[in-house]
Parts: C-alpha cells; sequence; structure tokens
C-alpha cells in the first residue's frame, strides 16, 4: 500500500475567491490563474489547476503563448514588475533596516547585535573594507634548502631576501 502524498506547503494565503479585473479584461479564473503564476509559489500548471481549469496544462500553455491571451501575458509582466520593485534590494532599503536593527538592538540592550548592525552599516557605505588574501603555495618544503624557502618566499611575497632574519627561519 502506498503512502498518501502530503499536502504541499501553503507559503501564501490565496484569496476565497478571484474578481474579474477591469483594468486588464480578465475573467475571473484568469485573474487567479495570474495570482497562483507570480504569487502563488506554483509552476504554470499548478496555478492553473488552482485556478480551476479542466485541462491545467493546456490552459496554462494557451494563456502564456502570448497570442491566445495576450491580456493574461500582460498582467503577469506588470505582477511581476510589481514584485521586483516591492522585494528589490537596494542599498537604501539595506541600510534603513539595518539602522531599524540596531535602534532596536540598542534599546533593548542588545549591544552586540547592535555593533554587528553598525559594522554592516559601514561596509555597505564603503566606510569599512575587508580584505582578505589567500596564497597557494605548491612546494615540497622537505626537499627544499633554507636558501631555496627564502628564495621561493621572497617571490611570492614580494620581499627581499635580506630582509629575513635568523628569528623567521
Amino acid at each position: 500500500m502506498a503512502r498518501p502524498k502530503k499536502k504541499p506547503l501553503q507559503l501564501v494565503n490565496a484569496p476565497e475567491q478571484f474578481e474579474k479585473d477591469k483594468e486588464f479584461g480578465l475573467t475571473a479564473m484568469q485573474a487567479g490563474f495570474v495570482w497562483y503564476y507570480t504569487e502563488g509559489a506554483c509552476g504554470q500548471t499548478e496555478a492553473a489547476r488552482r485556478a480551476g481549469y479542466e485541462f491545467p496544462a493546456v490552459a496554462a500553455n494557451k494563456m502564456l503563448n502570448g497570442k491566445d491571451y495576450p491580456k493574461v501575458t500582460k498582467a503577469i509582466r506588470v505582477r511581476q514588475d510589481e514584485l521586483a520593485e516591492k522585494y528589490a534590494i537596494t542599498p537604501q532599503k539595506t541600510g534603513t533596516m539595518l539602522w531599524k536593527i540596531t535602534e532596536d538592538a540598542y534599546e533593548n540592550g542588545q549591544f552586540n547585535a547592535a555593533v554587528s548592525a553598525i559594522k554592516e552599516l559601514n561596509q555597505l557605505a564603503g566606510l569599512s573594507v575587508s580584505r582578505s588574501q589567500n596564497i597557494n603555495i605548491n612546494a615540497n618544503l622537505d626537499t627544499m634548502s633554507k636558501d631555496e624557502i627564502k628564495d621561493r618566499l621572497s617571490k611570492l611575497l614580494g620581499v627581499d631576501t635580506e630582509t629575513y632574519s635568523n628569528k623567521d627561519m
């Protein structure tokens, strides 16, 4: 006996009923398809299924081909642009959020969080720069003499061999 299928997790709450979209001239089912396709976190066939179409794969293909239902594709494009603008990550939005986090953390006595948010703000503003450098050395130190190691290090680091003292070795 097969295990029963799990109901998929709903990421967003869909409206109970969709109404005709007068702006784009869409029917209630087309408006439902547009909503599920753009905000329902599902693919085109599933969006058509949830909107109530009898043959969801065929309906979804027709609505998205741009020829049969151009108003639907236009409504989808407009809605996707609105969502992209709403959820876009911009330096201004990020800075505002970090500043609010800083203030809230400071007021609640969470000083480490406030300091971390200020560090992030400084990096966002370009006031502090984090630099790291990795040097990949492909050498077998067991077979190299002291002088060969000194020469190799001076080439890699761009340092004169005379700057090494006996303490460095």
